[in-house]
């Protein structure tokens, strides 16, 4: 039976304007995009943005606010990422700064505990010397080198004073910058437990507008003629986005998408919980698969190409669209969290979103479409467990 939070492509009005915006950017002729003009598509994009609350407000409330609590759990999730790679980074430096400051304490009571003994046997030793001075009167060239052992010892001592001197000036400086990492450890734990609060908030939000969508939905029942008719506005807008980016290189640094068949990683390791053409509602079918997963866990890029589509798309929720050059898209949505935007060109396996349950949906996972052309294609027959990806890099995590 078909789930009542399937994805629903986007309004009419929005896929004219993201359409517009797509053929009319001339941002999407250059392979390299300057800043200026990323920032002038970041415009355009959060004007679109903007039309499409518009329109749901006017239309269905309802999914208005939940875009509204889905992109504020997205950036605080993204902002608590953050926040916890600052922390680890400061754990890090922590540890670093301790081990340092351990060694130079170490180093210092080395030091110490020799001068202690030199004293002491300077002391013991300068008296005999003194004395058999004093007493062999009649051989001064051994008065003479006695005196320069007792200038060499006298000078080691003193550099040996100096080094511990030195290292204590060391040390004081490292437990300061030890105990100024603490600090800025506990004021990062603490901001990090200001956004969990936050967040928590923002979740508590997102359930409040999912009851009033489940209340509308009983209230309403399905449309599948409307369904159907967003599910080709859809299919039109891909492939109109598809000409639009026809500057992406068909080759990206390896072998073209179109070669790839079989040879593609999936984007995270969950099971297919809704497979490929597999009913969704009357005679509709599914045009992508559904991974699940848990919230938050990384959605990584299958292949090299730039995003070409970043923001909240009703039915879609949270979803980034990925151009692959030479008509290959891959969309990834339903996402908690989106940490890529619009221009940037990413490689295969970096993260390009945390998955979740965005869109109306109640069971976490990512839901995953390959397109070529405009038209969908089965997942199943590019991507391949055995086919693994690098570990994510520590910058990326």
């Amino acid at each position: 039976m078909a789930s009542r939070f399937s994805p629903r492509p986007p309004i009419a009005a929005f896929c004219g304007l993201l359409l517009t915006a797509l053929l009319c950017n001339p941002l999407l002729a250059e392979t390299t995009p300057s800043k200026a003009e990323l920032e002038a598509l970041k415009r355009r994009i959060s004007e679109l943005s903007e039309a499409q609350v518009k329109e749901l407000r006017e239309r269905d409330s309802v999914q208005a606010d939940l875009r509204e609590a889905e992109l504020r759990i997205s950036r605080l999730a993204r902002e608590k990422r953050d926040l916890e790679k600052r922390e680890a980074e400061a754990l890090r430096k922590l540890a670093t700064l301790e081990k340092e400051q351990a060694a130079l304490a170490k180093d210092k009571r080395t030091q110490v505990e020799w001068l202690a003994r030199t004293v002491r046997a300077s002391y013991q030793s300068g008296r005999q010397e003194r004395l058999k001075l004093l007493l062999n009167q009649e051989q001064p060239d051994q008065i003479a080198r006695l005196m320069r052992y007792q200038e060499y010892y006298q000078r080691a001592r003193t550099d040996r004073l100096q080094a511990v001197k030195t290292e204590l000036v060391e040390l004081q400086a490292v437990s300061e910058r030890v105990a100024g990492a603490r600090q800025a450890l506990l004021e990062k734990r603490s901001e990090l437990q200001r956004h969990a609060d936050k967040l928590n908030d923002a979740q508590q939000q997102r359930q409040q507008s999912l009851a009033a969508l489940n209340r509308s939905l009983d209230s309403r029942g399905s449309d599948i003629t409307q369904l159907k008719s967003d599910q080709q506005r859809l299919a039109k807008l891909l492939d109109d986005m598809r000409r639009s980016f026809d500057d992406i290189p068909a080759d990206l640094g390896g072998k073209p998408f179109g070669k790839l068949a079989g040879k593609l990683p999936w984007p995270l390791p969950g099971r297919i919980t809704t497979g490929y053409n597999s009913r969704r509602e009357g005679a509709l079918r599914w045009q992508g698969v559904i991974l699940g997963a848990p919230g938050g866990t990384p959605v990584r890029a299958i292949h090299p190409g730039r995003v070409v589509f970043a923001d909240w798309l009703r039915g879609y929720g949270l979803l980034t669209i990925v151009d692959h050059g030479d008509g290959y898209l891959s969309l990834y949505g339903y996402n908690q969290a989106l940490l890529r935007e619009v221009g940037e060109w990413v490689s295969a396996g970096d993260s390009l979103a945390l998955a979740g349950n965005s869109g109306g949906n109640m069971a976490s996972g990512l839901y995953f479409e390959i397109r070529h052309r405009g038209k969908a294609v089965n997942p199943t027959r590019w991507c391949d467990r055995r086919v693994t990806l690098p570990p994510i890099a520590r910058n990326d995590q």
